[in-house]
């Protein structure tokens, strides 16, 4: 019991902490990519000392893909959803990002034999119902807008991708090694796709430069490495799901520190978009014969 109660504190502290993430993301005076970068590298170098000395071996081929691989994605993931900042407001950008676990269920479904239950279908379709109201909410943008909710969801496929790949590599390496490997693979990629569109990682305001160091510390040191520690203890669906309680503190945020007020229908669709999340959690998909280990 204590344990369980461990993982529920540092899952609601670190959701908090990655509330903190779109409102960052918005005073940054940098392009999305390079914003990406920085939050990355800065991420990086902070589990470099630990990460040094929890290494007891050599790391098999097998692992540096996976590393490889679940830091592509994640470069992907913030690429997609930062973006979508600068052409959706933060309620709709956060909701759709964070319909993740509906991919996350679906590709399990696909590939991991699970069998769902029918409340986790119907929690799909309620779910999906609710994204397409967000995703196609009227408002000030236009066409930008509808681009951004789009690059959101994007963003949320990419993140799905990365939490299945996380949850087997975290079983293999300790926590700091894991986020070094992750959030190394995550920046060397940012990095080549931003020299790639020349991009300028330099000249920034120095409110900008904090702004980086804000987002490595608070929404990834300290709310996505919540995260990844309990991959080691839970099935990737059940940690990702606890992402839910981040459009309500994003939004939150917006309203306070960048005026941002949410229009009726884009909140009722967040609504209808998190109950059904709730619904495919609940759901519990049961693991078919064949499957015996988690992701």
């Amino acid at each position: 019991m204590a344990k369980e109660k461990l993982i529920t504190l540092v899952l609601a502290g670190g959701v908090a902490a990655i509330s903190t993430s779109a409102v960052l993301i918005r005073l940054a005076e940098a392009p999305a990519p390079v914003t990406a970068f920085y939050r990355m590298f800065f991420a990086a170098l902070c589990f470099l000392p630990l990460a040094l000395r929890e290494r007891t071996g050599k790391l098999t081929g097998s692992q540096l893909k996976l590393a490889l691989g679940a830091g592509l994605m994640l470069a992907l993931h913030f690429a997609l959803w930062m973006t979508s900042l600068e052409h959706t407001s933060v309620a709709s950008s956060v909701v759709l990002v964070t319909t993740q676990p509906l991919w996350v269920f679906l590709l399990s479904v696909l590939f991991l034999e699970e069998k769902p239950t029918p409340r986790m279908w119907l929690g799909l379709a309620v779910a999906l119902g609710g994204s397409l109201l967000v995703t196609f909410t009227q408002g000030a943008g236009g066409e930008s807008r509808l681009y951004g909710n789009v690059l959101a969801v994007a963003g949320a496929w990419a993140m799905a991708c990365y939490f299945l790949l996380g949850r087997r590599l975290r079983r293999e390496l300790p926590l700091a090694l894991y986020s070094l490997l992750v959030y190394g693979s995550a920046a060397a990629c940012l990095a080549l796709f931003s020299l790639l569109r020349g991009l300028p990682f330099k000249g920034f305001p120095p409110l900008t430069w904090v702004m980086f160091a804000a987002l490595a510390l608070i929404p990834t040191v300290l709310g996505h490495n919540s995260l990844n520690w309990a991959l080691k203890y839970l099935p990737a669906t059940m940690v990702s799901v606890t992402i839910l309680g981040e459009p309500l503190g994003a939004s939150i945020l917006a309203v306070f520190v960048l005026k941002e007020v949410p229009s009726p229908l884009e909140a009722f669709g967040s609504l209808v978009t998190l109950v059904g999340i709730y619904l495919v959690w609940q759901g519990k998909a049961r693991p078919s014969a064949s499957t015996t280990t988690s992701p």
